[in-house]
This record gives C-alpha cells, structure tokens and sequence, in this order.
C-alpha cells in the first residue's frame, strides 16, 4: 500500500496516520492522535499548516511536521 505525507493529502480526504516522528509523537498523544488513528483533512494552506480532525476535535499541524507524518488513504488496499 503506498504512503505519502501529511502534507500530499487532500481537503476533505480520510486517512489512516501510519508513522509519527518522535520528535511530536509525545505532543501528539496529548492531542489524542496517534498511529493507527484514522483522520479527516479539514483544509491545507499552500506552504502552511494542514488542519486534521479526530472525531469532533481539530488541529493544526504545521508544513515542516506535516512532510514527517506518514499517512494513508483510508481507502486504499
């Protein structure tokens, strides 16, 4: 199954977290995301943050740690 980053998803698109750098993992987990969490992005600005939602919770999370992120699509098998 092909990955990609947090940052190549698409507005409105579900999908799967699969890998979270070490270095936010903690932040993470404080924010109820993890790996294995299955995500909706919300919206993406050029260059800028990508804003995921977890059931009825958003955030925001920035361009530089968006390219860490490995993801997903939910929909692929």
């Amino acid at each position: 199954m092909p990955t990609k980053t947090l940052n190549q998803v698409k507005t409105g698109e579900e999908f799967v977290c699969i890998e979270i750098p070490d270095l936010i993992k903690a932040e993470l987990i404080r924010l109820g995301i993890c790996e294995g969490n299955i995500l909706t992005c919300i919206s993406k600005i050029p260059q800028g943050p990508v804003v995921i939602r977890k059931d009825l919770s958003e955030i925001a999370i920035g361009n530089s740690y968006s390219k860490q992120i490995k993801v997903e699509s939910k929909n692929a098998n």
